[in-house]
């Protein structure tokens, strides 16, 4: 069973691929340090993407509440 940061870190990876984007412009579409979602959502996730920074990518990219984390 996969933990959080797995299940946010494959839905970002989701909507990266969907949307054609990398990290640096997704980090672009929601206001947040490259570097810093890189760690929370690249290939090498070394940290968990904050509720806050979860709810701003879904509203930004038209999901709905709770996607990030549904594993859907």
């Amino acid at each position: 069973m996969s933990n959080k940061k797995e299940i946010r870190q494959q839905q970002a990876q989701q909507l990266m691929r969907e949307n054609a984007i990398g990290v640096m412009e997704l980090a672009a579409c929601i206001g947040l340090d490259e570097v810093k979602l890189d760690a929370m959502v690249g290939e090498k996730c070394t940290k968990q993407l904050p509720d806050s920074a979860a709810r701003l990518i879904e509203q930004t990219f038209n999901k709905p509440m709770g996607w990030m984390d549904s594993g859907e």
